[in-house]
């Protein structure tokens, strides 16, 4: 079942201190986080319960500590016992809807690289339904739908091989089918690269194996691309993450040095390549990097870089600002983020938690262990989304949102961290820069469906539900109509349904990815209301399209897997 069946737009008075200097304040006591042992490792955000705020998971690198707490609003309550979550530890948190409820559930890899999946009950407590649920050797790294039925699957890392574990839609996963073979993995990020709506993956190494790019063919394989694609580094890369830094629709990388190397920033060309801009841009960094992440954390509409470096007497933490000219400036040691026995941090998360329109830290290391900071005197103004998928998967990922103001445009993705231990906030925070309201929002969600959103308020929190906003645009701007494929995958036959408005002359014809028209279906006048044209697939390939029906007025667009 998905989240919620309609668009909720939630506005709160938010009080942002435009006043004093920003900066990030310990707050790990105060909010009633405590209590920890041992070395901090891994952190995970994520709301359990759907009441809005973030829920919190953190782990120790020793293997024997992992604590959960929910959050209350004024303070976090250290909810582990009564969860069912004693006695465990985690290499990687993971928090994401993949059981068919209304509800994110919890993902847990150990260090021994024991897999756990805990489904939320909604009410503070999980069960254990790894046996059932068919994952207990998996080694899982990361999600993504990878086959865009709607589904989140999981990203397996074991036995120098990676597999994808299909995710069934009953709480249950298909046992791992390996695309790749792979050496000393580390971090793991999942991205559309190349802008075919198909979930890509890309890895950091340990050692002197080189990183890889894997294209999603759309079939059930995947091709290394990462020598044409110009993302190789041949050296160990600790952190990873994937983000928009220059706002111009494509996903870009940045790799964090674990070798004698530097950080590397790769810009999108949106051609399927991408450029080393780091020196260019002054993203070089340091080397011995443990973590890094893509982050907007002065809400001026462009991503800035956080990275923890082991180095913990002199550059411990960087914040590269970005300052919206293709260059970045470091900043931590002002934010308060940086200096002597501070960072070393191996995981670290995102996410507003007091719901103030400003991204939170929570950050989990050998130096000071387990800190909240929490960002004050953040300037600037937000918008906040959220996205409740209903084709596409509950969470949202691999969808794409525009948000545009006097013919400028933010770029964002919803996509879970790449790095080792990290696993942040999938809301979605866009800073607006002093803006007050933004002309529109749009949202290109993996299932092809297209929304937009008109003249929107900014410091507000917004939940998105696919296909149900006031109004549904395609880049041609004409009027849109939900439409929907049955059944779906087609083997032969099948049958393409949509609401005609008026009556025209209606083009139906079937796709490819890249927009290459593959099978001619019908051209032909038709009248109002609801049309249901059949066609057959029996000499299309096996794959992922996109059928279309376009008039002057009107367009309707569905995926459509073949599978014969």
């Amino acid at each position: 079942m998905k989240k919620f069946n309609i668009l909720i737009i939630i506005i709160l008075s938010v009080n942002i201190a435009v006043h004093g200097q920003q900066v990030f304040q310990n707050v790990t006591s105060s909010m009633g986080i405590y209590g920890q042992t041992g070395l901090g490792h891994a952190v995970g955000w994520g709301d359990i319960d759907n009441d809005g705020d973030m829920d919190l998971g953190i782990s120790n690198q020793e293997g024997d500590g992992f604590w959960f707490y929910l959050n209350e609003g004024d303070h976090f309550t250290d909810i582990t016992a009564q969860a069912g979550l004693n006695g465990l530890g985690a290499n990687k948190i993971i928090i994401a809807e993949v059981t068919g409820d209304d509800y994110n559930d919890l993902i847990l890899r150990t260090r021994s690289n024991t897999q756990y999946l805990f489904k939320s009950n909604g009410d503070g407590t999980f069960q254990n339904i790894t046996s059932s649920a068919g994952i207990a050797g998996a080694a899982v790294y990361n999600i993504a739908d990878f086959n865009n039925d709607g589904l989140l699957d999981l990203l397996s890392v074991a036995n120098d091989n990676y597999s994808i574990l299909y995710n069934n839609g009953n709480a249950a996963f298909q046992p791992p089918q390996i695309i790749s073979p792979c050496q000393s993995f580390m971090g793991v990020a999942v991205l559309d690269y190349d802008g075919d709506g198909l979930m890509d993956i890309y890895h950091t190494t340990y050692g002197d194996y080189p990183n890889m790019l894997l294209r999603n063919n759309g079939d059930g394989t995947f091709t290394n691309t990462t020598n044409f694609a110009g993302v190789g580094y041949s050296q160990g890369a600790h952190g990873v993450d994937v983000g928009d830094f220059n706002n111009d629709g494509w996903v870009d990388i940045y790799l964090g040095s674990y070798s004698s190397l530097t950080c590397k920033l790769f810009r999108n060309n949106g051609d399927g390549t991408f450029t080393d801009v780091t020196y260019s841009t002054g993203t070089a960094g340091h080397n011995d990097t443990r973590t890094v992440t893509f982050v907007d954390y002065n809400n001026d509409g462009w991503l800035d870089i956080f990275s923890s470096h082991h180095d913990f007497y002199s550059y411990s933490n960087t914040m590269l600002r970005n300052n919206g000219d293709n260059t970045f400036t470091n900043v931590a040691p002002q934010l308060g983020l940086s200096g002597e026995w501070i960072g070393d941090y191996f995981g670290q998360g995102w996410a507003d938690y007091n719901l103030d329109g400003a991204m939170d830290l929570f950050a989990a290391g050998h130096i000071d262990k387990y800190r909240l900071f929490k960002n004050t005197n953040c300037p600037g103004s937000f918008i906040q989304i959220r996205l409740n998928g209903q084709v596409s998967n509950p969470n949202g990922i691999g969808s794409r949102i525009e948000v545009w103001n006097s013919g400028e445009k933010i770029s964002r993705f919803v996509l879970p961290s790449g790095g080792l231990h990290d696993f942040g906030s999938l809301d979605i925070n866009v800073g607006l820069n002093g803006a007050y309201c933004v002309d529109s929002i749009l949202v290109f969600w993996p299932s092809g469906i297209i929304q937009k959103l008109w003249n929107t308020n900014g410091d507000q929190f917004i939940t998105i539900t696919e296909n149900e906003t006031t109004e549904i645009t395609d880049k041609e701007s004409r009027r849109s109509t939900h439409a929907t494929v049955q059944p779906n995958p087609v083997a032969h036959q099948g049958s393409f349904s949509f609401y005609l408005p008026e009556p025209e002359i209606v083009h139906v014809a079937i796709y490819d990815l890249k927009g290459e028209q593959v099978k001619f279906i019908s051209r032909k006048k038709l009248d109002t209301g609801m049309q249901q044209i059949a066609f057959d697939v029996n000499e299309i390939e096996n794959g992922i399209y996109l059928i279309k029906a376009s008039g002057e007025n009107v367009t309707a667009t569905e995926k459509v897997m073949i599978v014969k």
